[in-house]
C-alpha cells in the first residue's frame, strides 16, 4: 500500500521507466552513467574532456578510439610530469552547474525507496544535489586508489545494500588517484575485483551465498545482491570493466539458477553489440521515447 501511494506521487513527476522497475522488487539499486550530466548540459563529451586535459594541442585523431585509448594517448604525448588526471579533476570542478534539478530528482527517487546508487561519474553533482556527506562502511584498509568502501549519504550503513548511498565505482574527484581513465586503470580495477570474487576461502564464488564474503563491505556487494536498473550509460566497448562485471553477475547467479534482474533503459534501440550482450546475459532492455521518462 505504501509503495502504491509513493508511486502515485512519483508518477506525476514522469519518471515512469524507473518507477516501473522499482515496483517489481523490494529493493533495487541504480547504476547511473553520464546521461544526467549530458541531459543537464553541464558536461562535454568524454573525448573533449580528455583532450582538454592535454598540455598541448593533440596531434592524433580521436575518431575510432575508445575513451580509454584517448586518455592513454594524451598521457603518452604529454610532457613528463604533466598530471593529466589532475587536469581532468580541475575541468570536472569547472563543470559544476548552478542547478542540479535532474540529479536531485534521481537521488530523491533513490532515497524514497532506500536504493543504493552506483555511478561511473567522478564529479560531485549527485552528492551535492541532496547534501549527502562522506561515509565509510569501514575505514580500515582505506586506500585512495580504490575507495570502494566509501559512499555519500545521510547515515552510517553497516552493509552497502542496507540503504541509500552514492558509490563511485570508477573513482571520485575527491581522490584523484582513484579516477579510472586509461586501460591500465580499468585492468587494475578488474584485477582487484577478480581477487575478491574468485580468490581465497572467503571468495564470493564459493558455491553458496555468502552474507560476509571478503568484498561484502564494498560496492561489489550491491552489484551481486540486488536487482539493478541501468540509467544514462552507453555500456559500449569503453566500459570493459562493467561489461566484465555484468558477465560475472550472470555467472554467479547461474550457481543458484536465478534470473538476472538487470534492466537496461535505452532511448531507442541500443547498438547491435550492446543489444547482443544484454540479451545473451538475460538483461531486460526497456525502450523509452523521451528522456523525461527517466529524468522527469
Amino acid at each position: 500500500m505504501v509503495k502504491e501511494l509513493i508511486a502515485k506521487v512519483w508518477g506525476g513527476i514522469n519518471m515512469r521507466a524507473l518507477q516501473n522497475i522499482v515496483n517489481r522488487h523490494d529493493k533495487v539499486a541504480f547504476l547511473i552513467g553520464n546521461g544526467p550530466n549530458l541531459a543537464a548540459n553541464i558536461m562535454p563529451s568524454w573525448k573533449d574532456l580528455l583532450t582538454s586535459a592535454a598540455d598541448r594541442p593533440i596531434t592524433f585523431e580521436v575518431d575510432g578510439l575508445t575513451n580509454t585509448e584517448v586518455y592513454d594517448l594524451v598521457e603518452i604525448h604529454s610532457e613528463l610530469g604533466h598530471d593529466v588526471k589532475e587536469r581532468v579533476k580541475q575541468n570536472l570542478n569547472y563543470c559544476l552547474p548552478i542547478t542540479l534539478d535532474i540529479h536531485r530528482r534521481l537521488m530523491d527517487l533513490a532515497r524514497t525507496y532506500n536504493s543504493p546508487v552506483l555511478t561511473t561519474n567522478f564529479d560531485e553533482s549527485f552528492e551535492k544535489s541532496v547534501d549527502a556527506q562522506l561515509f565509510h562502511i569501514d575505514s580500515k584498509g582505506f586506500t585512495r586508489f580504490y575507495p570502494w568502501k566509501t559512499y555519500y549519504g545521510h547515515e552510517q550503513l553497516t552493509l552497502p545494500t542496507n540503504g541509500f548511498g552514492i558509490w563511485k565505482i570508477h573513482g571520485d574527484v575527491r581522490y584523484k588517484d582513484s579516477i579510472r581513465l586509461g586501460l591500465t586503470d580499468y585492468m587494475g580495477s578488474a584485477e582487484r575485483a577478480r581477487k575478491l570474487i574468485h580468490n581465497g576461502d572467503d571468495r564470493l564464488f564459493q558455491g553458496k551465498r555468502q552474507e560476509f564474503w571478503q568484498g561484502h563491505q564494498t560496492w561489489l556487494h550491491i552489484w551481486f545482491n540486488l536487482p539493478i536498473a541501468i540509467v544514462g550509460l552507453g555500456y559500449g566497448i569503453d566500459e570493459v570493466f562493467l561489461r566484465w562485471l555484468l558477465i560475472e553477475r550472470r555467472r554467479y547467479l547461474n550457481i543458484f539458477f536465478e534470473p538476472m534482474e538487470v534492466y537496461y533503459i535505452s532511448k531507442g534501440a541500443p547498438a547491435p553489440a550492446i543489444n547482443n550482450l544484454m540479451q545473451s546475459l538475460g538483461v531486460e532492455i526497456i525502450l523509452i521515447n523521451d528522456y523525461s521518462e527517466i529524468y522527469g
